[in-house]
């Protein structure tokens, strides 16, 4: 059953983006919309649940390569709802070998990557990273010629919280 609302959160959640990536662009065919989310996982399952929360305020990189270097490199920040949203230009930069890094999160109990071990102590920033190419593959979900949407990036806290068992018994159910 948890595990059926959680896939139902993430549906809402990609459907919401969709929705809201077409109200931030004026689907011209030289523009890319990038839009993802930041969230807490509080059960520490590395997927949303029905109590994980969005991370507003997170700050966030895209940075785009061609080869080595680095052609294009630009940050934001979460809007109230955990969402951000990059535009890029189709003729102007490479699209292919693309990564978004959360590089801080205003949450003060939500600040650990899932790339880290919640149990070392010297980590120092929550770095959440995905690679992406916004021409082709399924690092991101597609949404018409100008639309992407990038799978969630997970922050994760560092005790999971009492009521997440429920989701962790019916993770391992299904896995079996």
């Amino acid at each position: 059953m948890s595990t059926k609302s959680s896939t139902t959160v993430l549906a809402f959640a990609f459907c919401f983006l969709s929705l809201l990536s077409f109200a931030y662009s004026n689907t011209t065919d030289d523009k890319i919309y990038l839009t993802g989310l930041v969230y807490c996982d509080n059960c520490q399952l590395k997927s949303m649940t029905e109590i994980s929360k969005m991370i507003p305020g997170a700050r966030v990189r895209l940075e785009c390569r061609e080869g080595e270097n680095i052609k294009s490199r630009r940050e934001g920040e979460t809007n109230p709802l955990g969402m951000y949203v990059f535009v890029l230009e189709k003729s102007k930069e490479p699209l292919d070998d693309c990564q978004v890094t959360v590089l801080h999160s205003p949450d003060p109990e939500c600040k650990i990557s899932h790339e880290v071990d919640p149990n070392n102590k010297s980590k120092t920033a929550p770095v959440a990273t995905r690679k992406l190419n916004l021409l082709e593959g399924d690092s991101v979900v597609f949404i018409g010629p100008s639309h992407r949407v990038s799978y969630p990036l997970g922050l994760v806290v560092e005790k999971a919280r009492p009521e997440c068992e429920q989701f962790d018994k019916a993770r391992k159910h299904f896995q079996n």
